[in-house]
């Protein structure tokens, strides 16, 4: 029992973390970086299995929405997933010793503590591989303070690697950083509200599963949306791949609203649909402006459930690298988006940075995780992108 205390305490930490932080106090998601190089003293298993903590007590929604995605897998393959996924995210962090030891003696130990949280931290939830997977990044919690949390974490980080001598000053600094980051985030938030007269439709069309049902929820929508318009509403936002594939039949469907926008050029809607793309599709937002039509992909969809790396037979496109920004125009104002399982990664947002978004777009499709927290957290990471870019967020989610 003994011997297991000292391995147990990193991983209770991480999970006490993960479960306060996730998903309405994401602020003391940075705690877990800053307990890194405090709980490193306990060698590879220390760091290992704080993360490996943090991640199963923040990602554990994937266990009953992997089971309604996949009715047919159960309970077993959500278990899978949920467990696989937390140990892959914690991996990089057992290397934390070779590689901060080798940093100390060069750079010393405050330097090279920030420098391989950081590395590790970002091959864990930020860069691409794991990148496409890697949700509730400890570092969401930051950024929604800007690039003044980002500067906190880093101080608090150089403060943990000291030594064990500074550990409770440490974790008193951990603790102090997400209170500030809490406070200064829901400031940063009242300060973007959403343009006037640009609204999100939020819908309960639940699993749209065949052609037909894509058809009525497009004509539906439709109707709603010329009401909108007639209202004089500037900019209209629906759910992802509400509208279905972006067929023929489809546009004709929305042929009104394009006729519409040709008479009415300040006027703006985008759909939420997917594309044909050679044997699959693309996920994306058809924006409908000035009479036209114009799609905007994305660059990241749901692994396994829409990108399927074993077949192209239907699947969505994969393209973390893109050149092409997801970025577009409404009038004068640069419009960033990130569409549903986007909002939860670190990677695609940061593409948009460079870009300076002055709105940014949420749609998403929540259907298979309703009764998880998934939304909610997908919720939380797109505002803290939106307080960290300095401008609002607009969302529309069908359920």
């Amino acid at each position: 029992m003994k011997q297991a205390t000292p391995l147990l305490t990193p991983f209770l930490i991480g999970a006490a973390i993960g479960w306060l932080a996730w998903p309405h106090a994401i602020c003391f998601a940075p705690v877990a970086l800053v307990a890194v190089p405090v709980v490193a003293y306990r060698g590879r298993a220390g760091t290992f299995l704080l993360m490996l903590g943090y991640h199963l007590a923040t990602t554990w929604g994937l266990i009953h929405g992997t089971a309604v995605f996949f009715p047919s897998a159960g309970l077993l393959l959500g278990l899978a997933f949920w467990a696989g996924s937390s140990l892959i995210f914690a991996l990089p962090y057992g290397f934390y010793g070779p590689i901060f030891h080798r940093a100390r003696s060069l750079i010393g130990s405050p330097c090279a503590g920030v420098l391989t949280t950081a590395l590790l931290s970002a091959i864990s939830t930020i860069l691409p591989p794991l990148g496409i997977i890697g949700w509730t990044s400890p570092w969401l919690g930051a950024i929604s303070e800007g690039w003044a949390g980002v500067t906190l974490v880093l101080l608090g980080i150089a403060l943990a690697a000291l030594g064990r001598k500074a550990a409770l000053t440490s974790l008193t600094v951990g603790l102090g950083t997400a209170a500030t980051l809490g406070a200064g985030s829901l400031v940063l938030a009242a300060r973007h509200p959403a343009p006037a007269g640009w609204v999100g439709v939020n819908t309960r069309l639940g699993h749209l599963d065949s052609p037909l049902s894509y058809v009525e929820a497009s004509m539906r929508l439709e109707r709603s949306t010329m009401a909108l318009l007639h209202k004089g509403v500037h900019m209209v936002l629906l759910p992802e791949t509400v509208a279905g594939p972006w067929l023929v039949g489809t546009e004709d469907i929305w042929r009104p609203v394009v006729h519409w926008t040709a008479d009415h050029p300040c006027q703006t809607v985008f759909v939420g649909t997917f594309v044909p793309h050679g044997r699959g599709y693309v996920d994306a937002l058809v924006q409908i402006h000035d009479g036209r039509t114009r799609v905007l992909p994305d660059t990241i969809p749901v692994p396994f459930s829409m990108w399927h790396p074993w077949t192209p037979v239907g699947s969505f496109r994969m393209a973390p690298f893109s050149q092409r920004p997801e970025m577009t125009r409404v009038g004068s104002l640069r419009v960033g988006y990130l569409i549903c399982y986007e909002q939860l990664l670190m990677w695609p947002a940061l593409n948009l940075v460079l870009h300076r978004p002055q709105v940014l777009l949420a749609p998403a499709n929540d259907w298979w995780a309703r009764g998880t927290d998934i939304p909610a957290i997908q919720r939380a990471s797109a505002k803290a992108w939106g307080t960290f870019l300095g401008v609002p967020v607009l969302f529309a989610v069908n359920q």
